[in-house]
C-alpha cells in the first residue's frame, strides 16, 4: 500500500477484494466531499492490488479543454492505458477519425497482452469524473458515452473502471448514467477518525498546497522522509486538531504543514529555543493567523461554491448555522431560513444534500451543526 500513505486502508482493503480476489474486476465509484483523498488512493492502487492488475490513472482535470469531442476524451484514456502496460496508443488522427472504433481495437490489443503476459486485468481511474457529466451536458460528448464504456465492459471481463469524484450516486439522475452505474459498486470516502489523524500527524509526507509548492512536512535535521519524524505533539494538541478539522484529510496536513514551517521560524531562522513538541497553544496560534485560511482557501471555497450547485437553500443554512459552533435546532432554523425566501420542503432538501456531502451533520433533538470547525469559522470571516 505504499509505507506512507496512511489512513484509508478499509478502503484500499476493499478494493483489493474487488479487483484480486474475485473472479473478475469489479467497477467501482469512489466519491466523498472535496480533498478526502480520493485521488490519493485512485494514485496509490497499484501498490495496493500488486503487480497483476495495471491501474492507468486518468485525471480529467489535466484532460484540457476538450474540443474534439468523445475522440480527445478516448486519447487521454488511451494515452493513460499505454503508460500502464507499455503499449503504443492509437494515432491521434484516428482516434479523432474514428474514436469507438479506434479505441476498441486498442482495448483488444491490450487484453490480449493482459492474457500473453498472465497478467490478471486493467483497471482505468478516471478521476474527477463530474467533468465527464458536465461535457455530456454541454453536448461536448454524446449521452450515450457512458453507455459505450459499459459495452466495453461487458465485453473484457479483465477491463474496468474505476471512477473518483464528488458525486453521490443518487445525484447522478441523469437517464444516461442509469445504465452505467446499476453495475457499479459505491465506495464512500469520508473523514478520517481520531486514530488515523494521530497517525498521519506523526508520519509527514510531502504536502502539496494547492499545487503551489511542495514541502516536506519535516525540520531540517531530517534529511530523509524515510528518516524519523523529529517534533511530537502533546496529546492535548492532537485532540484540538482533531476538533478543528473533524479528521478533514487535507486540514489535518495542512495544520501539519503550517506548524513545521512556524517551528522552523522559530528555531532556525529566528533562533529561539523551545522544546520540539507542538501545544495547544501552538495549533492555536497558526489557526488564529489569518495566513492559515489563506493557504486552506481552495479547500473552504471549494466547499461553499458546491453549496451554490444542486439543491436550492444550501449556502442560506450555512451562513444560518455558521455562528452556531454548537448547532441550532431544527425550528430556529427553519425559521431563520424562511426569512429569505426559502420553505420547509426546499430546507429539507437542502439538509440531505449537506448532510450527504459531508458538510453538516444532524445531533440529538434535531439539532443540525457545521461539521468541519475551520470551514464554519472561514464563513463567519466571510459574513
Amino acid at each position: 500500500m505504499g509505507e506512507k500513505f496512511v489512513g484509508r486502508k478499509e478502503v484500499m482493503r476493499q478494493l483489493e477484494e474487488l479487483w484480486v480476489m474475485g473472479e473478475q474486476l469489479q467497477s467501482v465509484v469512489i466519491y466523498g466531499h472535496r480533498r478526502m483523498g480520493k485521488t490519493s488512493i485512485l494514485r496509490n492502487a497499484a501498490n495496493s492490488v500488486g503487480s497483476g492488475v495495471r491501474v492507468a490513472y486518468v485525471n480529467m482535470l489535466n484532460a484540457g479543454n476538450i474540443s474534439e469531442g468523445v475522440g480527445e476524451v478516448l486519447m487521454a484514456i488511451c494515452d493513460a492505458v499505454s503508460e500502464a502496460v507499455n503499449i503504443p496508443p492509437p494515432d491521434d488522427d484516428k482516434l479523432l477519425k474514428l474514436p469507438e472504433r479506434t479505441f476498441e481495437r486498442y482495448l483488444k490489443q491490450v487484453v490480449e497482452n493482459l492474457r500473453e503476459t498472465s497478467l490478471q486485468g486493467l483497471i482505468i481511474a478516471i478521476d474527477e469524473f463530474e467533468i465527464i457529466e458536465e461535457l455530456i451536458a454541454a453536448e461536448k460528448i454524446p449521452q450515450n458515452f457512458l453507455g459505450y464504456l459499459r459495452g466495453l465492459l461487458q465485453m473484457n471481463s479483465q477491463v474496468a473502471f474505476a471512477f473518483a469524484g464528488l458525486h453521490t450516486l443518487e445525484e447522478m439522475t441523469a437517464d444516461y448514467f442509469q445504465p452505467f452505474f446499476a453495475s457499479v459498486i459505491p465506495i464512500h470516502v469520508g473523514f478520517m477518525e481520531r486514530a488515523v489523524t494521530r497517525q498521519i500527524l506523526a508520519n509527514p509526507v510531502q504536502f502539496s498546497d494547492n499545487n503551489v509548492e511542495t514541502l516536506n512536512l519535516t525540520s531540517p535535521d531530517v534529511t530523509s522522509l524515510e528518516e524519523d519524524f523529529l517534533l511530537d505533539y502533546k496529546p492535548e494538541a492532537l485532540d484540538k486538531i482533531y476538533e478543528f478539522t473533524h479528521g478533514q484529510p487535507y486540514l489535518v496536513q495542512l495544520i501539519g504543514f503550517v506548524l513545521v514551517r512556524r517551528y522552523n521560524d522559530q528555531v532556525f531562522e529566528l533562533g529561539r529555543k523551545r522544546d520540539p513538541v507542538f501545544t495547544v497553544e501552538d495549533v492555536e496560534a497558526v489557526i488564529n493567523n489569518t495566513e492559515f485560511f489563506k493557504r486552506g482557501r481552495y479547500y473552504f471555497e471549494g466547499v461553499w461554491s458546491q453549496a451554490a450547485q444542486g439543491a436550492d437553500g444550501q449556502q442560506a443554512v450555512l451562513r444560518v448555522l455558521a455562528p452556531h459552533p454548537e448547532g441550532l435546532s431544527y425550528e430556529n432554523l427553519i425559521g431563520e431560513v424562511s426569512q429569505q425566501g426559502f420553505d420547509e420542503a426546499i430546507l429539507q432538501e437542502a439538509l440531505d444534500t449537506l448532510k450527504r456531502h459531508d458538510v453538516i451533520e444532524e445531533m440529538q433533538q434535531r439539532k443540525w451543526r457545521i461539521i468541519v470547525e475551520l470551514f464554519r469559522r472561514w464563513l463567519l470571516q466571510q459574513m
